[in-house]
């Protein structure tokens, strides 16, 4: 397999584009912890734990993909 190096200015870019995606994706994250909270239905409560576990395993895929392809 063929190694393409991308440009620093390209993955800085990226890196930044990425940062500013991860900060609204911890938002969300703490609006639906928030949300559950306020929730009194158990099957409400159980939907918003897998919408958090999903939100959490994204920012983790953002992280490890800009750790692998940005440098950070």
């Amino acid at each position: 397999m063929a190694v393409v190096r991308i440009d620093r200015k390209q993955k800085n870019i990226m890196r930044s584009q990425l940062e500013k995606v991860l900060e609204m994706q911890k938002e969300i994250d703490h609006k639906i912890d928030n949300f559950r909270k306020d929730t009194e239905v158990p099957e409400y409560q159980q939907f918003w734990e897998e919408l958090r576990t999903t939100n959490v395993e994204t920012m983790q895929r953002l992280s490890r993909f800009m750790v692998r392809k940005c440098n950070r």
